[in-house]
């Protein structure tokens, strides 16, 4: 990414958050005074109701853009600039998360190797040293390269070890590419 795509995506994450506050606050408005009018003015509840629902949905589909709007950054390192992304992606990091990967790393390989006795081949191996480096604690994983195990372990359309149509040979470098950002931690 370059500077002014992260500008424009910091600038539509805020605009989105800023439409998901305002429609979520109108339908709590309207949902409550669609109550209060059951008792004053009845023919006015039910438009009021629906005017809550609608700005509601309003809600909770800006929120659902903006989730996925700082999903997706997540995966370009030049966003980290991006506070959001920043906290979303180091939450990826940290220890809780990485026992989970490494955990579904083992569930992986153990169903494998039991389905098929040739299994991953040597993607296997880079696979168990992914799962040792993901528990141990004194390695501090990159935020980049959590995402990166993360989408893995998760996303079937993108991953190599998930679709069975994409190279078996991306497993090998998408692992060593995870690999990469472990440091030792100070």
């Amino acid at each position: 990414m370059y500077a002014r795509a992260v500008d424009d995506a910091g600038a539509r994450l805020r605009d989105l958050r800023r439409e998901e506050w305002q429609d979520l606050a109108l339908a709590g408005v309207a949902l409550v005074l669609a109550i209060a009018a059951t008792q004053r003015v009845p023919s006015l509840a039910l438009p009021l109701f629906v005017a809550g629902l609608v700005s509601g949905v309003r809600g909770v589909r800006a929120l659902w853009r903006h989730w996925d709007l700082v999903d997706r950054l997540a995966g370009e390192p030049d966003a980290y600039g991006i506070a959001e992304v920043r906290a979303y992606a180091s939450r990826e990091a940290t220890m809780d998360r990485r026992r989970t990967f490494a955990a579904l790393i083992r569930h992986h390989l153990e169903m494998t190797n039991a389905t098929s006795p040739a299994g991953l081949g040597r993607a296997a191996a880079e696979l168990a040293a992914l799962a040792d480096e993901l528990e141990d604690e004194t390695l501090a994983l990159d935020p980049a390269s959590a995402v990166a195990c993360s989408r893995l372990l998760n996303e079937p359309a993108q991953s190599p070890l998930l679709d069975p149509a994409l190279p078996r040979e991306d497993i090998r470098s998408s692992t060593r590419r995870i690999r990469r950002g472990f440091s030792t931690r100070r």
